[in-house]
């Protein structure tokens, strides 16, 4: 099925809808004939975004991380506006050496990428096996994939997302809500031009092996497999082989990644 018609009339709640593959995957279902609600932390800039996208978007202040505001507001917004997906887009990262990144940044990336995404699904699967079903879309990474250099915290959040979401498949499918997880490579978004500020030499000779995506590509190929009722969605033929390798071949994998690893060492 394409995406006009898999999400035409209907209500996309997605996190992180503000800027990068949040609002590139907003922007495209307001042209399929959606409406989106986008949800983040930052309002001024989140009302930036929805006057940018329109009359079919609406704007909800969220802290994610925040489970009583999630409950409360969240679950409010879809009694007035009932939604039919959920985007579980938002997330953080701080690269760094395992030995140099305080325990308060590994909870701070949890408390955001994970427990952030069963949050919102707490708040918002109910109202979806009332009407008869939905989507969860999960926004992992290759990270969640594969374990690197300098991504000690972040990969956890990540690998928890994959572990996540296969177990809420198997428990949503008898309630016609199907479950997706997205698995993007590196993405030309304001999160990664932060990210990069930080990443050790060695993160960034490993993570150079596979193609940067602009967001308006992974968002498409985000909701393309949505449509098409795809459970793990791999954008980008980079992305796609890379987790086939690791599913096949880790040993070799690691290899390459040791490899990156070690040359960026010697040159620094």
């Amino acid at each position: 099925m394409s995406i006009d018609t898999y999400f035409s009339g209907k209500h996309v709640f997605i996190t992180g809808g503000s800027s990068g593959i949040g609002l590139a995957a907003a922007q495209r279902l307001v042209k399929a004939g959606a409406t989106v609600t986008i949800a983040a932390r930052r309002a001024d800039v989140l009302e930036a975004a929805r006057a940018e996208l329109g009359p079919k978007a609406l704007a909800l202040p969220l802290d994610i991380a925040n489970e009583a505001e999630v409950m409360a507001r969240a679950t409010a917004h879809a009694e007035a506006h009932p939604v039919d997906m959920l985007i579980n887009n938002a997330g953080v990262v701080m690269p760094g050496r395992f030995l140099e990144l305080g325990t308060e940044q590994f909870r701070w990336m949890m408390d955001i990428n994970y427990f952030g995404t069963v949050h919102c699904c707490k708040a918002l699967i109910p109202s979806m096996q009332k009407r008869g079903g939905g989507h969860i879309l999960n926004v992992s990474s290759m990270a969640g994939v594969i374990g690197i250099y300098g991504y000690t915290a972040y990969s956890a959040t990540k690998f928890a997302l994959s572990g996540f979401s296969q177990c809420l498949r198997a428990e949503m499918w008898p309630h016609n809500i199907r479950v997706s997880v997205c698995l993007p490579p590196d993405t030309d978004t304001p999160q990664l031009a932060f990210e990069n500020q930080y990443k050790p030499a060695e993160t960034k000779a490993i993570a150079g092996n596979v193609k940067t995506l602009p967001a308006a590509a992974v968002a498409e190929a985000m909701l393309a497999g949505m449509a098409g009722g795809t459970y793990e969605i791999i954008p980008g033929f980079d992305g796609w082989s890379s987790a086939l390798a690791q599913r096949l071949a880790p040993g070799v994998v690691r290899m390459v990644c040791d490899a990156s690893q070690k040359k960026a060492t010697l040159k620094a």
